[in-house]
């Protein structure tokens, strides 16, 4: 199982001063991470290149891609165009960044859209995905959807179903965006789950009206996703468990400083993992 850090970036971590990309690695190794994403197409320079290997080697690190895609353009050629060039990058430098898995998101749809319906939604997904998730898994780097706050984790569980090697990247906080129950939702999605953004939420009503409710950072593990159980249903049930890559997303709730919310996530997540505490 790869831990690591995808987001997101309180002030007090101050990685967007300067160079981004690189504080961002400096900052996961700092602080006991094996992984963040990274923009392969930063490999393209030399510089950069030679640079960011050199950390990925040193480190151990094992860093994701994600497939940036307009996956709903109109013109099926040009999703074409942008996989290919997406998949070139992955076969020039997967290898140096150690790749474990890509990721995606679906894009500009949502399932309560009226046009396209979510029929053809999920059509037109499971026409231009095949060739995506299929030269990603003759990679060795499967590729995996997000539940980004647009479909059911069900939704896209008959999506994998339809796609051969397409499996879920797993965010465990927007099942909230979305109403979904997020124990349950999870549990359905484990069978396909390669990856996750693991992040909690405090959820409460909204005094002022109560047909809404209103979603608010929390320390992993302290907030009302129910982590521990997800975490336990994900070693019971995802297809490989060991090669689980866990990306914290950790959202610190108001009136917290960054790094006592980070101690307090590494806490939860030493003793759900076995870990011994940190010296």
């Amino acid at each position: 199982m790869i831990w690591g850090y995808a987001g997101v970036w309180p002030g007090e971590f101050r990685v967007w001063e300067g160079d981004p990309s690189m504080n961002q690695l400096r900052f996961i190794i700092e602080h006991g991470f094996q992984s963040t994403g990274f923009n392969l197409s930063e490999m393209r320079d030399p510089a950069r290149r030679d640079e960011v290997a050199a950390l990925v080697e040193q480190h151990d690190l094992r860093l994701t891609a994600h497939a940036h895609v307009r996956w709903f353009d109109p013109d099926v050629d040009e999703a074409r165009r942008q996989t290919d060039a997406f998949l070139e990058d992955l076969a020039a430098y997967g290898d140096l960044l150690r790749v474990p898995i890509v990721t995606m998101v679906a894009g500009r749809c949502h399932r309560f859209m009226d046009s396209p319906s979510l029929a053809e939604q999920m059509d037109c997904l499971a026409q231009v995905l095949p060739y995506a998730a299929q030269a990603c898994y003759e990679m060795g780097r499967p590729l995996g959807i997000e539940n980004h706050g647009d479909y059911y984790c069900s939704d896209l569980v008959e999506l994998c179903q339809r796609v051969p090697h397409l499996g879920i990247f797993l965010d465990t906080g927007n099942t909230y965006l979305i109403g979904e129950k997020s124990i349950p939702a999870c549990r359905e999605a484990a069978p396909y789950t390669i990856g996750t953004h693991f992040k909690d939420h405090y959820v409460h009503p909204e005094p002022q009206d109560g047909l809404k409710f209103v979603i608010g950072g929390a320390p992993l593990g302290e907030g009302h996703v129910g982590l521990e159980q997800v975490y336990r249903d994900l070693l019971d049930l995802a297809p490989e468990p060991d090669k689980l890559v866990m990306h914290w997303e950790m959202v610190p709730p108001k009136g917290m400083d960054g790094f006592e919310c980070l101690e307090r996530s590494w806490r939860f997540v030493r003793r759900i993992t076995g870990q011994p505490e940190a010296a």
